[in-house]
């Protein structure tokens, strides 16, 4: 029986910081990633699809890699091993298969629209950025996005935006750090979406978000359902749901019944509205 590496076992990963530039009218992405861990290996890998990877950098110091798209890999020689930060430059396609970063279309006014939206699991976080794609590995995440907006236009992440003063400015969509969570976990959508939010009674901000084809009044139940259930389970369990916010995105096209991002769980549009 053929065994599958774990490229986990060489490299721990602990912060992924990471930069989006989209570019939705070309179907392309530009990106870096600042990846922090711990290196118990003079050679490493990590995983990437379909990537073009432009540099990878060590204390400013270009690094010799090499890809392996057998493997689904980036392989990179190391001067050390132990605790580091890594930056990668990459680049990559948005293409339809609903997999990685991908557009979900939608008719208005009889004009075809699209969103963004992510689906990452089970093993399609490489294919948005370089990263160890294993449930193992552990680790938070800084988001960053910015891409070609549009009046009316945001983005939602696992977690809530900061510096939005700054965002303003550049154009950059920031969200506060994650929680430890797999790779597969991380979500985004971005587009014309609109939605409603409501507060849990410990404080949570639960957000019910679909594309503007949706009528306002179709998040409603939905959000009255996401808000008393989380109620409910913490007063059940007494335990304090751990995030500050929930966010639930309708998804035109979506290949899956739901995805239990946290934070920001995403739906085809059918089982949320």
């Amino acid at each position: 029986m053929k065994t599958v590496e774990h490229f986990f076992e060489k490299f721990i990963p602990e912060n992924y910081n990471i930069f989006l530039d989209i570019n939705r009218s070309e179907k392309t992405f530009f990106g870096n990633v600042a990846i922090s861990g711990e290196a118990l290996d003079h050679q490493i890998a990590l995983h990437q699809k379909d990537l073009v990877i432009h540099s990878v950098l060590l204390d400013n110091q270009d690094l010799s890699y090499d890809l392996d798209q057998d493997s689904e890999s980036v392989r990179i020689e190391l001067p050390e091993t132990g605790s580091m930060t890594l930056v990668l430059e990459f680049s990559g396609k948005i293409t339809d298969n609903m997999t990685g970063i991908y557009p979900s279309y939608y008719t208005l006014n009889g004009q075809k629209k699209e969103i963004i939206s992510t689906q990452f699991e089970s093993h399609f976080a490489r294919e948005a950025f370089p990263c160890i794609d294993e449930p193992e590995a552990k680790a938070t995440f800084d988001l960053a996005i910015k891409f070609d907006q549009a009046q009316g236009e945001l983005v939602l992440s696992n977690m809530p935006e900061i510096n939005v003063d700054r965002r303003e400015d550049s154009g950059v969509w920031t969200f506060d750090t994650t929680p430890r969570i797999s790779s597969y976990l991380l979500a985004f959508a971005l587009g014309e979406l609109r939605g409603k939010t409501a507060k849990s009674k410990n404080g949570t901000e639960v957000g019910v978000f679909a594309t503007v084809a949706q009528p306002e009044s179709a998040v409603d139940f939905a959000l009255d359902m996401a808000t008393r259930v989380i109620d409910f389970y913490e007063d059940y369990f007494k335990v304090p749901y751990p995030l500050p916010q929930s966010y639930h995105v309708a998804l035109p096209d979506f290949s899956a019944g739901a995805m239990e991002n946290w934070g920001l769980v995403t739906y085809r549009e059918v089982y949320l509205l």
